[in-house]
């Protein structure tokens, strides 16, 4: 039993240090950097570059629409990007979920279960088996051979 119990030890520590990296990784996998501040400052950059070459241009229509045909481009890449992240966000969490590592780990823990449950019948046959041993000593009668165990 001290075995088993020490087993279950080792496999807490490890599913806690596991755990604790796999969220890291897919942390750091999240926050890996992007073009979608630099596509931003970009636009900025040629904006302001326009306005101060062109300052008279702003008020007139077809350049305003001009300029809004360009929020629109920048928000449709932008949203492309953000699309693309999101995608790949979800299956490297499908890879995380599907990787059995959980799975793995709660056959382990039900095998130590089992291993203790089978330990403490064991230690119930053999208390049964020293009280009848007992009792049948103290009563001056044979003592009768134990049953097969049945693991």
């Amino acid at each position: 039993m001290k075995k088993v119990f020490r087993q279950v030890r080792t496999q807490r520590e490890r599913i806690t240090a596991t755990f604790s990296h796999t969220q890291r990784k897919y942390l750091d996998f999240i926050h890996r950097p992007d073009s979608k501040q630099e596509k931003l400052e970009q636009f900025i950059k040629d904006f302001n570059d326009f306005s101060d070459q062109f300052p008279d241009l702003r008020e007139d229509e077809a350049t305003k629409d001009e300029l809004h045909q360009r929020v629109d481009t920048l928000s449709d890449e932008l949203w492309e990007i953000i699309e693309e992240r999101k995608e790949q966000h979800v299956d490297e969490r499908k890879k995380i979920m599907e990787s059995g590592w959980v799975e793995h780990e709660l056959a382990f823990l039900v095998h130590s279960a089992q291993s203790l449950m089978q330990a403490e019948v064991d230690k119930f046959k053999s208390s049964i088996q020293i009280i009848q041993d007992y009792y049948h000593a103290f009563e001056d009668k044979l003592i009768p051979e134990p049953p097969a165990l049945v693991t």
